[in-house]
């Protein structure tokens, strides 16, 4: 692999030094006017002022509104096909994972933040709607990549993305609006006008609506699901009342309201359990532990529905009586966008931005610059947890493993159950909802300076306070909901708390629910899951940069910021299954045993970083005859993203870290910036070498994500080529190489706990329904003593919860031990019957997760400048982007492989200036690809089935356009 990497970068470093040398007599072409063929400028505020991206020595690519319809970017998912190094999939709750050069967010916390800063108008939106929202009425989106942390802030360590809308355009009438129809029902309505108010004033209002069919099949409802009804709105308003003060504000609101899939399709490769073992019969009791629910397969092969047997709401369903065994038997539909729903999903989302900005020039060489904002962000999605229908039916009269045999006929007549929020029902049933809600304020101050002379500075401060989750608001958390834990919570109340250890109550607000789930709970119910842990963050930095212009063509930055992010928790326990003193509410907090009274034992839990980062470069513009620009830019930078809080555990339990470190990404980087050909070609080229530090990562531990660090390494190439080979022609080519390398790690892989050793096994936890790993001798024992008579059938159920540990002498088994390495690396020694996580796997040279070897974008078009006589121009454009194989998980297994995909986006646009009209036919995926960018791995309690996440598929149809 690194030779191949090697190979390219040495090919590259060719293929370059020729596009230079073919070029290069063209510039004499050019100055001797022989053409007037150039490349249109693009200016950026990258540094927070005005310059061409050609003269930014950052790596940055830019897209005027006019480049977006052009490449048929419509929102953030589209950008990876026109930038190197870049990927986005969607993620299992309800956020996306938005990664340039490796880095994104691999956590999954509450207080988490992204490696990539989101932000709109340059205020850092923590919660946004990117891969939800369309782009409309845009002066400019930018994507820097590598660490921007000193201008930009504390969770840039991957890189920047910023929106830029219109602004008003003062003293002039405009206006615009698109139409479009498309495959799938789709209708888009795009539009701006921009009314002056005076010669010192004016309001722009502009907005965006999406309606489009569904494309997945519900195959139990009959619907198409998936679809979308979304819509934005913004007004801003500027004024110039004098030459030196200057000012805007903005009000932005999105709302959606559809059935969009949050997690896509179920994949499963079945884990049958065994009825043997070392040649020892396994009785059906027994059975019941040792199905993991999915093996570790490629995802190629995972055409098979879960074993429910193993999963928490499944296996406590053999508990009450209700099965006996697996309810998915049967074979799953392979198409991955038809899905088995109970009910078609329901997603909502709403934000509220308003966004303010004033510029005074202080004196003609200083600006002072003032950024506010207030962002009201929420989301709520309900879905089918599984994906997929039961094809057997619960017991009409109590199953062979019941707990309380004599109480199912009453509670259970024929088998139905009567939940609170699932409805009635005889067939097992398992949801989810994933929502919530946030506010976040930011206030941002900086003084630039323009001086004559070589010394200019930019320095800031800026304060970002959130708060997310509002406990009280049943929408907020994450729950998952099923009727057979609610059916144990019935039999343990009716038993007189006979399971639990008291009666476990009820959610107060779902009483008397007949129908399907509604979504009416209030969230104080003992019998579903539901993770809850709302958040607040104050943060604080200044920062400034200082440049110097030695010469005309050296200049030398030095930049600093000081960040204090301070992190609050509250704990909330998880409260499944857990009795309730009479009159206690469920939602307050929980004190923390043993915790110091200062630092989260009144309930939360805090966390405070105090971290400097900066940046030093060099940049450097000779005159080297075969260019005509050149620039050359050496940078060390460091980025910085603060740690964090891993979910509330069960009360009384320490299974985890309630913390987890801040990363770093420490960056070398090293490019150069050309214009060739007397403004005919760009060739840029980027070189970068990351020493990555606490990379953020996600394990499931109880059914919790529970985030920890590790270390990596982070190498690779950029190529961005820009060509007008002839009148009328413009080739684009965007090449990516990255080689990523986890270093000195360890880590127990739940899809392979026992590492591939035949001297361990692996079963199931027959309370938690997490898995632990004995010793293989062990078990064989155990099994022996009940074929024997000397124990029970269904008595290696206790195994997991050590039941036997200590044991070992009366079993024979005195001294009898077994080796294995931790989640640190070390070597721990197990006795024949004792539990253990599992044996953990060295994950050195693994590869990072979304981190392909290879991106490349290439695209022609050509204009015919008129048609006929008319004053018509027809351009014609095809885009072909390939990105290679790549892993979703640190452990790089066989079911972590995601394919290499490409795809092809072909338009043809009619352009008349003159009157303003223009008329695209495009087509997007054109080859129909099904591509999955990214999967889930559920946790031992779910199963271990993944989730998978899509592309969109075909997508064509007619934009009309016309501008006043």
């Amino acid at each position: 692999m690194t030779k191949n990497r090697d190979s390219k970068c040495v090919w590259l470093a060719g293929a370059s030094v020729l596009a230079m040398g073919l070029l290069a007599p063209t510039a004499v072409a050019q100055e001797d006017g022989e053409s007037t063929r150039t490349l249109s400028t693009v200016t950026v505020t990258t540094q927070k002022v005005e310059e061409s991206i050609q003269d930014v020595p950052i790596a940055v690519s830019a897209f005027d509104e006019e480049a977006l319809n052009r490449l048929q970017l419509t929102g953030g998912p589209d950008l990876v096909k026109s930038i190197p190094n870049v990927t986005f999939t969607k993620g299992n709750f309800t956020g996306f994972n938005f990664k340039i050069r490796g880095i994104g967010v691999d956590s999954v916390a509450q207080g988490g933040d992204a490696g990539v800063g989101v932000h709109q108008n340059d205020v850092p939106l923590t919660a946004n709607r990117l891969f939800e929202a369309e782009f409309y009425d845009v002066e400019r989106v930018e994507v820097l990549r590598g660490p921007q942390g000193t201008l930009y802030g504390r969770n840039a360590t991957g890189g920047v993305f910023n929106l830029i809308t219109a602004k008003p355009v003062l003293g002039e009438f405009q206006a615009n609006a698109e139409l479009t129809y498309g495959n799938e029902n789709t209708f888009k309505a795009k539009g701006m006008v921009n009314l002056p108010l005076g010669d010192k004033a004016a309001l722009r209002l502009a907005g965006s609506l999406l309606q489009r069919d569904g494309y997945v099949k519900n195959s139990v409802t009959g619907n198409d699901i998936d679809d979308r009804d979304l819509s934005s709105f913004r007004a801003t308003f500027a004024v110039e009342p004098t030459d030196n003060l200057r000012g805007w504000v903005s009000y932005e609101h999105f709302e959606e309201d559809d059935s969009r899939l949050r997690a896509g399709k179920q994949l499963c490769k079945k884990d049958p359990g065994f009825d043997t073992f070392a040649g020892i019969p396994v009785s059906a009791f027994d059975q019941l532990v040792t199905s993991l629910g999915c093996q570790d397969a490629p995802l190629s092969q995972s055409n098979d529905r879960v074993n429910s047997q193993a999963t928490l709401g499944g296996g406590l369903a053999i508990t009450a009586g209700l099965l006996n065994g697996d309810a998915f038997t049967d074979p799953v539909n392979p198409d991955l966008r038809t899905i088995e729903s109970a009910f078609d999903p329901i997603y909502k989302a709403d934000q509220d931005l308003i966004t303010w900005k004033g510029e005074w020039n202080v004196t003609d060489s200083l600006l002072l610059t003032y950024l506010g904002s207030h962002n009201e962000s929420s989301v709520q999605s309900i879905e089918d947890y599984n994906k997929i229908a039961p094809t057997i039916a619960f017991n009409e009269t109590a199953g062979p493993f019941a707990a309380v045999p004599a109480l199912y006929p009453l509670l259970f007549p024929g088998g139905v159950v009567s939940d609170p929020e699932l409805g009635v029902s005889n067939l097992f049933r398992t949801f989810d909802q994933s929502g919530g809600g946030s506010e976040q304020d930011t206030h941002e101050i900086r003084l630039q300076s323009d001086f004559d002379g070589p010394i200019n500075f930019n320095l800031g401060a800026i304060k970002v306070d959130f708060e997310e989750i509002d406990p009280y608001d049943s929408t907020a958390g994450y729950y998952v909901l099923s009727n057979s834990l609610t059916a144990l919570t019935q039999l343990n109340n009716a038993a007189g708390g006979a399971f639990f250890g008291g009666n476990v109550p009820l959610d107060s607000g779902s009483a008397g629910n007949l129908g399907l789930f509604n979504g009416s709970m209030n969230g104080d119910g003992g019998e579903y899951y539901r993770s809850l842990s709302p958040y607040r963050l104050d943060s604080t930095a200044v920062f400034g940069e200082v440049y110097y212009q030695a010469t005309d063509n050296l200049k030398f930055t030095l930049g600093l910021r000081n960040t204090i992010d301070k992190k609050e928790q509250d704990v909330i326990p998880t409260f499944l299954f857990t009795p309730q003193a009479p009159g206690a509410d469920p939602l307050q907090p929980s004190p923390i045993v043993g915790a110091d009274p200062d630092d989260g034992g009144d309930g939360s839990l805090n966390t405070e970083d105090k971290e400097t980062t900066g940046r030093f470069g060099v940049d450097w513009s000779p005159d080297l005859g075969f260019t005509d620009e050149t620039l050359i830019y050496g940078v060390y930078s460091k980025g910085y993203k603060g740690g964090g809080i891993n979910p509330p555990q069960p009360a009384g339990a320490n299974l985890f870290s309630q913390t987890f470190d801040p990363e770093f990404v420490n960056s070398i980087e090293i490019g150069t910036k050309n214009t060739l050909g007397g403004g005919v070609a760009q060739l840029n080229l980027t070189g970068f070498h990351y020493d990555y530090e606490g990379y953020q990562i996600t394990q499931i531990i109880n059914r919790s994500s529970v985030n920890t660090n590790i270390d990596a390494k982070i190498k690779g190439l950029e190529v961005e080529f820009l060509w007008t080979p002839a009148d009328n022609w413009l080739l684009t080519a965007n090449l990516g190489i990255l080689d990523t390398e986890i270093q000195d790690a360890y880590g127990i892989d739940v899809l392979d706990r026992a590492n591939g050793r035949s001297d361990l096994v692996v079963l199931k936890n027959a309370s938690s329904f997490a898995n632990c790993v004995v010793s293989a001798q062990g078990y064989a024992t155990v099994l022996g003593a009940i074929q024997g008579g000397l124990l029970s059938a269904g008595d290696t159920r206790g195994l997991c919860t050590g039941a036997f540990s200590g044991q070992e002498a009366a079993f024979g088994l005195d001294g009898v031990t077994v080796s294995y390495t931790d989640s640190n690396g070390n070597v721990q020694t197990a006795n024949a019957l004792e539990p253990f996580e599992g044996d953990a796997k060295s994950l050195d040279g693994n590869n990072l997760p979304g981190a392909p070897d290879t991106t490349l974008n290439l695209a022609a078009e050509y204009t015919f400048p008129t048609l006929g006589n008319s004053n018509w121009d027809m351009t014609i454009r095809g885009d072909y982007y390939y990105q290679a194989d790549s892993v979703s998980r640190i452990w790089n297994t066989q079911r972590d492989q995601l394919d290499s995909w490409s795809n092809v986006n072909l338009s043809i646009l009619f352009n008349n200036e003159q009157s303003g009209w223009g008329v695209e036919v495009f087509a997007k995926n054109l080859t129909d690809e099904e591509v999955i960018t990214g999967n889930y791995l559920t946790d031992d309690s779910s199963g271990l089935f993944t989730n998978v996440f899509l592309t969109e598929p075909a997508l064509y149809g007619v934009t009309v356009r016309k501008s006043w």
